[in-house]
């Protein structure tokens, strides 16, 4: 997708996410938690990880949002978003979009964002 493409809070996307240290990235589900005014402007957009670990749906820990409608994204696993692992990324590197939040998992999110962030 190109760079001037608008992407929305909540929207859930395919990102090359980088691993620790910068030696590469994997194509992964992540969601947009940036408001569409910060980022306007920017290179880039702020999201937070989805991953389908078992670990993390099982036995979340800190951070750990189970998602309850992971199927309604298009998500082939009950996955979770990772608040503990949120990443500014390029808009070069998102693969494109795989669907929306739904309204429920992402107040959780925002719950989740504002404790996190003392908000």
């Amino acid at each position: 997708m190109a760079a001037t493409t608008t992407y929305k809070r909540g929207q859930v996307i395919v990102v090359n996410v980088p691993f620790t240290g910068q030696t590469g990235s994997k194509p992964r589900p992540a969601v947009i938690v940036s408001a569409a005014g910060f980022h306007r402007t920017l290179p880039g957009v702020i999201i937070c990880p989805i991953s389908s670990q078992p670990r993390y749906y099982t036995t979340p820990g800190p951070g750990d949002h189970p998602l309850k409608h992971w199927s309604k994204i298009g998500l082939r696993h009950p996955s979770t978003a990772r608040l503990s692992n949120l990443v500014a990324v390029d808009r070069n590197l998102i693969k494109g979009p795989l669907g929306t939040m739904p309204a429920e998992d992402l107040e959780r999110i925002d719950s989740g964002l504002r404790f996190a962030l003392g908000l």
